[in-house]
């Protein structure tokens, strides 16, 4: 049971945060004629980076279906709510869609701090807060 609900924790979170990403992505299209060198810079070592991440989760994935049962689906996959929704754990499911806005909006945030655009508090506010949301309705329904 608590390994769900810890499960559950890491989904939610990562789902509220790919929506962070969504936005960021967003932003950056908007944005990008306006930006200097820095800020373009950043953006693409963001999308290169973004773009390895995601290639070497998918190869993961594609390593292990030829090495567990048949019957078994990656975590993450494309589908929605014909899998279970976008994101549950019953089956274990995260929409591709939005893992690689969460991808793309934590590679963002991390390449800023690199170079010095964004504060690491910054970055830890909304995370903290985030889990806030989702945790503490959590912490409710067990003491109830």
């Amino acid at each position: 049971m608590i390994i769900k609900v810890i499960e559950l924790i890491v989904f939610l979170g990562l789902a509220m945060y790919s929506l962070v990403g969504l936005f960021s992505i967003l932003r950056i299209l908007l944005r990008f004629n306006r930006y200097d060198e820095l800020e373009k810079r950043t953006v693409v070592d963001a999308f290169a980076m973004s773009m390895v991440i995601i290639l070497l989760v998918n190869l993961g994935q594609l390593i292990l279906t030829f090495n567990v049962p048949v019957g078994w689906v990656g975590f993450i996959s494309p589908g929605g709510f014909y899998n279970g929704g976008l994101v549950t754990n019953d089956p274990l499911h995260f929409d591709s869609f939005l893992f690689d806005c969460s991808i793309i909006g934590i590679s963002y945030m991390l390449r800023r701090n690199y170079f010095g655009l964004l504060k690491t508090k910054n970055i830890l506010i909304p995370i903290f807060i985030l889990l806030a949301i989702i945790f503490i309705p959590f912490i409710i329904s067990l003491i109830l």
